[in-house]
C-alpha cells in the first residue's frame, strides 16, 4: 500500500487534532465538575439526569407554594386569634354590665365600648392578604365581603369558595376559610332554634330559659314556626302549651293535639317533632318564642351569625336589663358569645392542622430532594481521580504523537544522498 506525503500529513494532523479536542473536553469537564455535559457523553445517563432535574424543579415549585401557603394561613390564624379575643372581651363587657347598680350613663358607655369591639371585628373580617385579596371573601377576593347596613346588621357579600394550592403532585391544601363559615355559621348553643322571651315581672331568683330546642322531624318546620310556649295557671300549678305560628297546639306522639301540661324545670317537652327543655321559674302569662335563624329557616341544626350575636348583646345593653325577659335573654347572649369564641377556636385549630400538613409535606420534599440530588450527582458529577488519570493518558498520547510527527516530517531521502 502506497501512502502519499499529503495522506501522511493529514492522518497525523487528524490524530493530533482529535487528541487535542479530547484533552480540551476533559479539561472542560474538570473545570465544570460535570461528567455528562451533553447527551452524546452518555445517552442513558443524560435521560435519567433530565428526569431527575425536572422532578427537582417540580419540588422547588411546590416548596415555594408551601412557603406562600404558610404565610397566608399564618395571617388567617392571627386574625382568628384576634377574633377570639374580641369575642371574649365582648363577654366580659356583658358580665360587667349585668349590674343593677349601674346607671344609664354607665351602661351607655359599655354599649359604646361594645360597638367599638364590633367595629374592630368588622375591620378584621374585611382584612386583606399581602396580595391585596380579601381573606374571608371566598372566591370573591376583589370585593369587600362584609358590609354594615343602616340598621346595624352586617351582610356577607362573598361566597363559600375555598382557594386551594398544590403542594405535591396529588396533594392540595385550602388557603382560607370563607366568611360565611367563619362569621355566619356559629353552631346554635340551643340546638336548632333560638328563643326570645316575653316574661312577667322583674328579676327572678332562677330565671326561665331554654336549655335546648331540638328538631327531631323537620318535615313541617318551615310552615309551623315560630313556635310559642304559653304558660298558664291551673289551680296554682303552672302549665305549658306549645303551639305553632297559627296558634294550633302541636301534636303529641299519638297524633292528638297537645294539651297544657304541668311545667317542670329541666323536663323535656316532646311534641310536633320538637324536643324542648326549659329550666328556671315560670309564671302564668309567660311566653317563649322559638324560631330558626333567618338564614336557616326550616332547617335543623341552625346556626348563628357572629355579628347578629354581638348586635343582640348591644341591644341588651341599650335596654333596662332588670326585667325577667332581659335576664333570660342575658343568659342566652352569654351562651351565644361562648359559642362564638368556641367557633373561632375550632376554625383556628383547623388552620393549625393545615399548617401541620404544610410542614409535613415540606419535610417530605426535603427528604426527596436529598435522595434525588444524590442519585443525580452519582450520574452527572465527575469522578476527579478517574478524570485526571484519563487526562494524563490523553496528554501523554498527544505529546507522543506531536513528537513522532515532528521527527517523521523531517525525514527525506535527500538527507542520505
Amino acid at each position: 500500500m502506497r501512502l502519499s506525503t499529503s495522506q501522511f500529513y493529514q492522518n497525523n494532523l487528524s490524530h493530533i487534532t482529535n487528541k487535542s479536542g479530547q484533552a480540551n473536553q476533559q479539561l472542560d469537564k474538570l473545570s465544570s465538575r460535570v461528567r455528562v455535559q451533553t447527551a452524546a457523553d452518555d445517552p442513558v445517563a443524560a435521560n435519567g439526569i433530565m428526569s431527575y432535574k425536572q422532578e427537582l424543579s417540580n419540588i422547588a415549585r411546590y416548596q415555594n407554594n408551601i412557603n406562600m401557603g404558610e404565610n397566608l394561613l399564618r395571617r388567617e390564624e392571627s386574625l382568628l386569634t384576634s377574633a377570639e379575643n374580641l369575642s371574649q372581651q365582648a363577654k366580659e363587657l356583658m358580665l360587667k354590665a349585668n349590674n343593677g347598680a349601674y346607671t344609664a350613663q354607665e351602661k351607655a358607655a359599655l354599649s359604646s365600648e361594645l360597638n367599638s369591639r364590633i367595629d374592630e371585628l368588622l375591620d378584621l373580617a374585611n382584612s386583606r392578604d399581602e396580595f391585596g385579596d380579601y381573606i374571608f371573601a371566598g372566591f370573591q377576593t376583589d370585593a369587600e365581603p362584609f358590609l354594615r347596613q343602616a340598621d346595624g346588621s352586617v351582610s356577607y357579600q362573598g361566597d363559600s369558595g375555598q382557594r386551594e394550592l398544590a403542594i405535591s403532585d396529588n396533594v392540595k391544601v385550602a388557603l382560607n376559610h370563607d366568611g360565611k363559615l367563619v362569621f355566619g355559621q356559629v353552631p346554635n348553643p340551643k340546638g336548632d332554634l333560638t328563643a326570645s322571651y316575653n316574661l312577667q315581672g322583674g328579676v327572678r331568683e332562677q330565671g326561665l330559659m331554654v336549655e335546648q330546642a331540638v328538631i327531631n322531624d323537620a318535615t313541617n318546620v318551615a310552615a309551623a314556626q315560630p313556635y310559642t310556649l304559653t304558660f298558664s295557671d291551673n289551680a296554682g300549678a303552672v302549665e305549658v302549651l306549645v303551639s305553632d305560628r297559627d296558634g294550633n297546639a302541636l301534636l303529641d306522639s299519638n297524633g292528638d293535639p297537645l294539651i297544657p301540661q304541668p311545667y317542670q324545670s329541666g323536663q323535656a317537652i316532646s311534641a310536633g317533632g320538637l324536643s324542648i327543655t326549659l329550666t328556671g321559674e315560670a309564671k302564668a302569662g309567660d311566653e317563649v318564642t322559638l324560631k330558626a335563624d333567618a338564614a336557616n329557616q326550616g332547617a335543623a341544626k341552625s346556626t348563628l351569625g357572629v355579628f347578629d350575636a354581638l348586635n343582640r348583646a348591644k341591644e341588651w345593653l341599650d335596654g333596662d336589663g332588670n326585667t325577667a325577659s332581659e335576664q333570660s335573654e342575658f343568659a342566652d347572649i352569654l351562651d351565644e358569645l361562648d359559642a362564638v369564641g368556641g367557633h373561632f377556636t375550632r376554625i383556628r385549630a383547623d388552620t393549625g392542622i393545615r399548617l401541620q400538613r404544610l410542614d409535613s409535606q415540606r419535610e417530605t420534599h426535603a427528604d426527596m430532594t436529598l435522595t434525588l440530588d444524590k442519585v443525580r450527582s452519582g450520574m452527572e458529577d465527575l469522578d476527579y481521580a478517574q478524570a485526571i488519570g484519563e487526562l494524563n493518558q490523553t496528554m501523554v498520547a498527544l505529546q507522543a504523537s506531536q513528537s513522532v510527527f515532528g521527527k517523521l516530517q523531517g525525514m527525506s531521502l535527500f538527507n542520505y544522498i
